[in-house]
């Protein structure tokens, strides 16, 4: 699989998509797991949001992460990203989902 880095852009947080919405916080990823309670958690597919508005699994996370220097230290599973790989990630201000058909 071909990415167009440049298009995603850098990884910005951890995020959670479920039912064609993505969860995600400015706090960390820490914030999420309060939606346990309502499911959201065990039925999300988990990855990351980019900082040009697009979600991304979290093999494809890697790839990203990778090619901008974003891993400060890489945990296993080595062909996956999570979250405490990441150097600290800028605040998410805004945010807008983008659909990637291609």
């Amino acid at each position: 699989m071909s990415i167009d880095y440049e298009k995603y852009g850098r990884i910005v947080c951890a995020a959670l998509l479920h039912d064609n919405c993505i969860y995600m916080s400015k706090k960390g990823h820490y914030a999420i797991f309060p939606m346990e309670p309502i499911g959201v958690l065990r039925k999300a597919t988990q990855g990351f949001a980019t900082e040009n508005g697009y979600f991304v699994d979290r093999e494809t996370g890697l790839s990203i992460a990778e090619y901008f220097n974003q891993i400060n230290t890489k945990y296993p599973p080595t062909d996956r990203l999570l979250s405490e790989d990441l150097k600290i990630l800028k605040r998410v201000k805004s945010y807008s989902y983008k659909e990637d058909n291609a």
